[in-house]
């Protein structure tokens, strides 16, 4: 008995995840070429090689129909997501860097009460005097072998 070919095995298994993905969620079961293939554990050339896109489209097209789900992309949906998640943290980072100023006007307005000039906060610090010498101290040597 000959082998199947790999174009028919895959026909059968790609119209039975077909028929179950058009019954469920696109959030659970997405119906694009790249993730069909990825369930399926084929590369998605194989599926392209194969002309598969048409039926899993008109799939998708069942699917959505079921559902009465707009037609969004996920994808499109992720990233509305990441820029209200990125926006949120913009807002966050402005908010932090308003208390900071707040806090370095509190900071001058002590050091001006207390004398100190506030110009004098921001002189870059001096580097750290070295005048003690190293020279005469014997250093720790590996003996060799």
């Amino acid at each position: 008995m000959p082998r199947q070919s790999q174009r028919e095995e895959l026909t059968a298994t790609l119209h039975s995840y077909l028929a179950i993905a058009e019954v469920h969620s696109p959030e659970a079961y997405p119906l694009d070429c790249r993730s069909v293939a990825k369930a399926l554990g084929v590369s998605p050339t194989t599926l392209y090689k194969y002309q598969f896109q048409e039926p899993i489209r008109a799939a998708e097209q069942r699917q959505r129909e079921q559902g009465k789900l707009p037609r969004k992309s996920p994808r499109h949906n992720a990233s509305e997501e990441r820029i209200h998640r990125l926006e949120a943290e913009v807002k966050q980072a402005e908010e932090r860097n308003k208390h900071l100023v707040a806090r370095i006007a509190l900071v001058e307005a002590n050091a001006a009460r207390l004398g100190i000039d506030p110009e004098e906060l921001y002189r870059p610090a001096l580097k750290p005097v070295r005048t003690v010498s190293h020279a005469g101290k014997p250093r720790v040597r590996k003996t060799q072998q």
